[in-house]
């Protein structure tokens, strides 16, 4: 399978192959589908499709997370991610790691430096709370999104939030927030300089 897979490129291309793979559409054992690269569940573009075709472009770059997994002998599978892009063929350097922050964050953080160009000088959100507080009010949100570049919101770009721990896994788009959640480590305290409290700024 390797050879075949590597011919393809973009998330697109390689969701649609893995859904053949899996239907045995294919040469290749249904039960080796995941071995293919392919979009992880959950992240945006990873719907059904395989029916020959490629699902319908992003009309602007939009990342997704592409996952696959390696046999490696008696140590089981290795699990490698790499970012990936629905508008086009772009795909990131390979991480691997266990998933849950581990290699799925670098790669994602990958896909949103191809999507949206320095997402990092964002205004992050600081308390857990504020997660689900600032988008639920109009008016913290519009002023949290005010410092967005001009048309970044309306392409879904990223919403940054403190860690609450060392490697907090990204969250991905859900029904009710049609954009990664990213999260990012929370500054050193000890620089003499403390930043101001989240609903202090709204």
């Amino acid at each position: 399978m390797t050879a075949t897979v590597a011919q393809l490129t973009g998330a697109r291309a390689r969701q649609t192959y893995y859904w053949r793979v899996r239907n045995a559409r294919t040469r290749h054992r249904p039960e080796s589908a995941g071995q293919a690269w392919h979009i992880q569940a959950g992240h945006p573009g990873g719907a059904y499709c395989d029916l020959g075709h490629e699902l319908d472009p992003a009309s602007h770059h939009a990342p997704t997370l592409l996952a696959r997994s390696r046999p490696t002998g008696r140590r089981g599978d290795e699990q490698e991610f790499r970012g990936g892009c629905l508008a086009c063929e772009w795909e990131g350097p390979v991480h691997s790691g266990n998933g849950f922050g581990d290699g799925d964050n670098e790669a994602v953080q990958d896909a949103h430096d191809h999507c949206f160009p320095g997402w990092r000088r964002l205004p992050p959100i600081t308390t857990v709370e504020d997660r689900w507080a600032v988008p639920r009010s109009r008016s913290r949100w519009a002023q949290l999104t005010a410092q967005y570049p001009p048309g970044w919101i309306n392409q879904c770009a990223p919403v940054l939030a403190w860690s609450r721990y060392r490697r907090e896994a990204h969250a991905p788009p859900h029904a009710g927030r049609p954009r990664y959640e990213l999260r990012v480590t929370r500054p050193p305290s000890n620089l003499g300089h403390h930043p101001a409290d989240q609903r202090a700024l709204f």
